[in-house]
């Protein structure tokens, strides 16, 4: 223990001598540091009973000294609590940070002259309001932790590691913009926003694509392609199987797993030492954090990561987390009244407990997720692959080109710039790809538009005497946090404890569910639970503009012939209505169909009777259907909405109006951005094509293997001609 004491400030001072900031000197960034510690320091004796400045000195001359004083402090000795409690638990940490703020402030007066403190609880309200109004003006001030010493000196502790991997041979992290559309960040670029992609792209450093997303352009989908080369098999984000009876979250733990081991063959994207960051599918990892498909691995998880432990070690970590966490709730109000009152349309409530959703995304786990990203580099990992859901999730309620949507994208480019800043020293060179797993479509929904669900007019058109069951309630985006939360309940020791017995009630197996999770997965468990005999006679889900309608009565892929004979005219009349842009279902006669108000497409047989449904579309939009109608666990109808070409808008059959799933616009637009000196080697159609030209970058230009031990032959280039980049800006 002393060893590593004495080795912990050995470095401390090796930091305090190469210490370089950026945006200035470092003795400009210790002078504004200063002054914002005199303030709070200032602020805390004022609003603080107990605490009181007399002296020759006058008040800020003492604050001044005591300001500094608390820095020394803080540069001395808070390293000591990593090397002695960080093994024991975050509490552990938190408790021994607290107390010392604490001690700090109740030994002042004998070094500072004229102040006085009355006591322990004079100490305790002064210091966290020393804390507390240090963390503002942090924050107002853009003193961003990334850049500070001690945000060096964890990265340089983290990667002195003895199990760190240090090569010249350079590696790779893979960047996923959760549903960031190529027409956004385009426009954005253009527009002065984005700063740090904007410099990536016009300095000619990085170059900008656009990939075809085909149907369900989803996070499970998209993702499953990327990481492991396969999405077969996943039709919706959720989605019914007949011949089990089972209904299918890819954000449930249960069912990530299942998924997960169904498109693995050992050769994802992160096989042979890489990490998964905040993901559905672990891409074959070898270490994964809040990675749904790995939570209830206890070899995994949050548990693993010193990052976890050494954020608790500043109370500025925290207590910025906790004033921005609050703040953006605040904003969220302002924001949607602000919409209301100017009559924005289309639009949608914005209560409770989407605000919490929104600050927990946008806030601690970007924070968090960024950190852990830079925790795998300074390990040495070779390949890593984060998602930031910030942007998805504010832009499904607020609409992607929106102010509050673009303000959540411009904080995912901060966290691309602190992620290549933090590169610079780690033990071995990286190289950066930035994804987005699909886009997003505005659109008013078809509730909004009609008046009705699209359960309610299929059922009204069965007769209205049909049994029909609905899996319709928003579970993606509480998705991230209960993986978040589900994980540190996991955690080992005194930590571990209080967050199981704070989440019990929300917990089932290991798993928290927040948000309308839990109410979702009850009504899930009852239609699954039923009886052959006695399920429902049509089930339907909703994911974005995608309907997803099943007939459990009828086995096996019902067919328009059989539908057409149980429910007489219902298929026409569903064609026919105006939020419907087309339908894909099977024919016996003819194979795969796609209806339309005013024709029909015959697919495998490659022909079009009247006006051609999928045309509207534009795009891939053939290779889209194609693809779905050949996936194990299709629907017997699968409904894709109107879609006006003219505002490029969607009407989404879920209460989402920006929305992904389906098709039309920027929803199939996702973008891929690499370094220049790369080349596409293949027209980007599909997720599993990202994945095969992601992992034939990393194995021609950065010499990495994959599979089991990087055992896996590399992917030979193939034949056909290169796409052609879309334009950066």
């Amino acid at each position: 223990m002393i060893r590593r004491i004495v080795d912990f400030y050995r470095l401390q001072i090796h930091v305090m001598r190469t210490w370089r900031p950026s945006g200035g000197s470092r003795f400009r960034r210790i002078l504004v540091t200063l002054v914002m510690s005199v303030v709070a320091f200032a602020l805390a004796v004022m609003l603080t009973p107990g605490i009181t400045i007399q002296g020759d000195y006058g008040f800020w001359t003492t604050s001044i000294v005591a300001a500094v004083f608390l820095g020394i402090l803080n540069v001395a000795v808070r390293p000591l609590f990593i090397a002695l409690f960080a093994s024991v638990s975050v509490i552990a940490v938190f408790a021994a940070t607290l107390v010392f703020q604490i001690a700090s402030f109740f030994v002042l007066p004998f070094f500072v002259s004229g102040l006085q403190v009355g006591g322990l609880v004079a100490a305790l309200i002064g210091s966290l309001i020393y804390a507390f109004v240090l963390t503002i003006l942090t924050a107002i001030f853009s003193v961003s932790q990334d850049d500070s010493y001690w945000s060096l000196l964890v990265q340089q502790l983290a990667s002195r590691d003895p199990n760190v991997v240090r090569t010249d041979q350079p590696g790779l992290v893979v960047i996923q913009v959760d549903g960031l559309p190529h027409d956004v960040l385009s426009r954005q670029v253009r527009a002065g926003r984005v700063p740090h992609m904007s410099r990536w792209l016009r300095s000619e450093k990085y170059r900008l694509s656009m990939w075809d997303a085909l149907l369900p352009p989803t996070t499970p989908a998209s993702q499953a392609g990327i990481l492991h080369g396969n999405n077969d098999g996943i039709p919706a984000f959720r989605w019914y199987e007949k011949d089990s009876g089972k209904i299918m979250v890819a954000n449930h733990p249960d069912d990530a797993l299942v998924i997960g081991q169904r498109i693995s063959d050992g050769e994802g994207l992160l096989s042979n030492g890489g990490a998964s960051v905040g993901n559905l599918f672990s891409g074959d990892a070898a270490r994964s954090y809040m990675t749904m498909a790995t939570i209830k691995d206890k070899s995994q998880g949050l548990g693993k990561s010193q990052t976890f432990f050494s954020f608790f070690a500043s109370p500025t970590n925290y207590l910025h987390t906790l004033v921005l966490f609050v703040a953006e709730i605040g904003k969220e109000y302002v924001q949607a009244r602000r919409q209301e009152r100017a009559g924005i349309v289309p639009r949608m409530h914005r209560g409770m407990p989407y605000p919490v959703a929104r600050a927990a995304t946008n806030v601690a786990l970007r924070n968090l997720s960024t950190a852990l990203v830079i925790e795998e580099m300074y390990r040495g990992a070779s390949t890593i692959y984060v998602d930031y859901t910030d942007y998805d999730e504010i832009a499904h309620h607020s609409g992607p080109e929106r102010p509050e949507s673009l303000d959540a994208l411009d904080g995912v480019d901060q966290a691309l710039a602190t992620l290549e800043k933090a590169s610079a020293q780690a033990p071995r060179p990286y190289r950066f790809v930035v994804v987005s797993d699909h886009g997003q479509s505005l659109g008013a929904t078809f509730l909004q538009r009609y008046g009705k669900t699209l359960g309610d007019v299929i059922r009204e058109l069965m007769g209205g005497e049909a049994q029909v069951a609905e899996a319709v309630a928003r579970v993606e985006e509480w998705g991230q946090t209960n993986a978040f939360l589900s994980e540190v309940t996991q955690v080992k020791g005194v930590s571990g404890r209080l967050a199981r017995t704070a989440l019990r009630n929300r917990t089932e197996n290991g798993v928290v569910e927040l948000g309308p999770t839990k109410a979702a997965a009850d009504r899930d468990e009852a239609i699954e639970a039923a009886k052959p005999e006695d399920r429902p006679d049509m089930i339907w889900m909703a994911s974005g503009n995608l309907g997803l309608v099943f007939f459990p009565p009828m086995p096996g892929r019902a067919t328009v012939e059989q539908i057409a004979a149980a429910y007489p005219g219902m298929v026409e009349a569903l064609a026919n209505h105006p939020g419907v842009g087309a339908m894909l279902i099977r024919s016996a006669e003819h194979g795969a169909i796609v209806v339309g108000r005013d024709g029909i497409h015959y697919l495998d047989e490659e022909r079009i009777e009247g006006t051609d449904p999928v045309a509207q579309f534009g795009g891939k939009a053939r290779e889209a259907f194609l693809r779905l109608d050949g996936m194990q666990h299709c629907p017997d109808i699968s409904v894709v909405s109107m879609y006006d070409p003219e505002f490029d808008e969607i009407a989404a059959f879920e209460e989402l109006i920006g929305a992904h799933g389906g098709l039309g616009g920027p929803q199939v637009r996702p973008i891929l951005m690499y370094p220049a000196e790369w080349e596409l080697d293949e027209e980007i159609v599909g997720a599993e094509a990202v994945y095969r030209q992601i992992r034939r970058w990393a194995e021609r230009e950065l010499g990495l293997r994959f599979g089991p031990d990087g055992s896996a032959a590399p992917l030979p280039k193939p034949e056909r001609k290169p796409a052609k980049e879309a334009p950066a800006a």
